[in-house]
């Protein structure tokens, strides 16, 4: 559910003799948490289907629809509930699918495509067909457009009656009704390409060239992707924001689960960095976990107040400097492996 995820352009080339890593380890964290994101897309499946056949029973008059407080808010909190458990797992591989030739496509698709009216180099490469026969084209990436549905951030993907979906007894942000016509729709289109991912996840094999062009892509992002992102968000700007995504988990978060992919990447090819240069490895591992304990203590700070865009551009040039260093290190440790990293 976010803006194109852009990666660097990257040519790798393997050399000299071939070599062994442990990167079993890596397709192995990859599949368990593509598990947890199916997981997570079936029952957001369950929900849009549960509040499309209320909807449809009443012929999609949403005031009626409202009227049935129990069983709507219940179809609701399952999709919700499903979109949230599927949306933190996929950022907990972000790392590994962006950054893999075979896999990269599927990342504009789910999480990092833009929408035909927002352009742009990463446009996703798809169309969505409705239940009611309509076409959305392009409507950007499946995480985003499901987002956006559940928690009513953009107008085109809602009725327009306003619903108590948490069940507090209020109106808050993000209470109204979806249009059932998209969020099913949506719902089941994250659905068929995170088991399309899983697919061909499964068929991939890792190689070191895959693994360090991933990190090499990937860590660099951190500021001007992710705090970016951060910085224009509900969680930074609150009610002044005017971004539709990012709404629901705070893109620290989503920083906080692509390195742990990053981490996870690196384990795979440590013992050959480590027999290499010992020191180097050393300063790559602990340059990550740095880097992940800084992003967990803003997450715990974000939990119980709101940074300042002051203190968020201050955030971000330090966690930019760290990431620099950690990719610097990383291009490093390649070439010892006679992996070619421009």
């Amino acid at each position: 559910m976010k803006p194109a995820l852009t990666l660097l352009t990257l040519i790798l080339t393997v050399s000299g003799g071939a070599q062994a890593a442990p990167l079993g380890g890596v397709k192995t964290y990859l599949d368990g948490k593509l598990s947890v994101q199916a997981a997570g897309t079936a029952g957001l499946v369950r929900g849009a289907d549960r509040y499309y056949a209320l909807a449809k029973a009443v012929n999609f008059d949403y005031r009626r629809l409202a009227a049935q407080p129990g069983p709507v808010r219940a179809a609701l909190q399952e999709a919700r509930a499903g979109w949230t458990k599927a949306s933190p797992a996929y950022e907990d591989i972000e790392g590994i699918v962006a950054g893999v030739e075979g896999l990269s496509d599927f990342d504009l698709i789910l999480d990092a495509g833009t929408s035909a009216a927002e352009g742009g180099e990463d446009v996703v490469p798809f169309d969505l067909k409705l239940p009611s026969g309509r076409v959305l084209a392009k409507p950007g990436n499946l995480f985003g457009v499901n987002e956006a549905a559940l928690w009513g951030t953009v107008k085109a993907f809602g009725s327009g009656v306003p619903f108590d979906v948490d069940g507090n007894g209020r109106i808050d942000f993000g209470d109204g009704l979806p249009d059932a016509n998209v969020l099913k729709a949506a719902a089941a289109e994250l659905n068929r390409q995170t088991l399309s991912l899983r697919k061909a996840a499964a068929a991939w094999k890792p190689t070191q060239a895959d693994v360090f062009g991933a990190l090499a892509g990937n860590v660099p992002t951190v500021g001007p992707v992710f705090f970016e992102n951060w910085k224009t968000s509900r969680f930074v700007l609150g009610d002044r924001s005017r971004r539709t995504d990012f709404v629901v988990i705070s893109r620290l978060s989503d920083l906080g689960g692509n390195v742990r992919s990053w981490q996870a990447m690196y384990a795979g090819l440590r013992p050959d960095v480590r027999a290499k240069n010992a020191a180097l490895d050393a300063q790559i591992t602990s340059g990550l976990n740095d880097l992940a304990a800084f992003v967990t203590r803003l997450e715990r700070l974000e939990r119980t107040r709101r940074f300042t865009p002051e203190q968020a551009d201050t955030l971000q040039e330090e966690a930019q400097n760290r990431a620099t260093a950690i990719t610097g290190r990383l291009t490093q440790a390649a070439a010892l492996l006679g992996v070619k990293v421009e």
